[in-house]
């Protein structure tokens, strides 16, 4: 019995161990090559929404099917405070116009998260 036991365990881990082995993508039923998980998107131009508020850069960015990353002016990842209507957009990376397969832009905000608290503040 213990004979069955490692002989089956061994049997398994070769399996295995060629399974992974491989660099051909797996072939579906058809006998062509399956789609990644992971779909390659294809290249579209980078919308141009420089002077827009975030709120209205956002929804421009999502219906061309990118994701929105805001940054401040400095560049530095965006972390507190929702800026979606009070802030305008001075820049995107990739640039308006580019052409990218990329999913996510980084739209910088004309003002720095320090700033952006110092005119709530103000305004209360």
């Amino acid at each position: 019995m213990r004979k069955i036991i490692q002989l089956s365990a061994a049997a398994i881990l070769v399996a295995t161990l060629a399974a992974c082995g491989t660099n051909a993508p797996a072939a579906t039923s058809s006998g062509t090559p399956s789609e990644t998980t992971a779909a390659t998107q294809a290249k579209r131009a980078v919308p141009n929404v420089v002077g827009m508020t975030y709120q209205e850069a956002y929804e421009t960015l999502v219906k061309e099917n990118f994701f929105a990353q805001l940054v401040d002016k400095t560049g530095a990842r965006w972390i507190e405070g929702n800026p979606w209507a009070d802030a305008k957009v001075a820049s995107t990376d990739p640039a308006a116009g580019t052409m990218t397969d990329a999913s996510y832009v980084k739209v910088a905000l004309t003002v720095t998260q320090e700033e952006y608290a110092k005119q709530g503040k103000a305004a209360k």
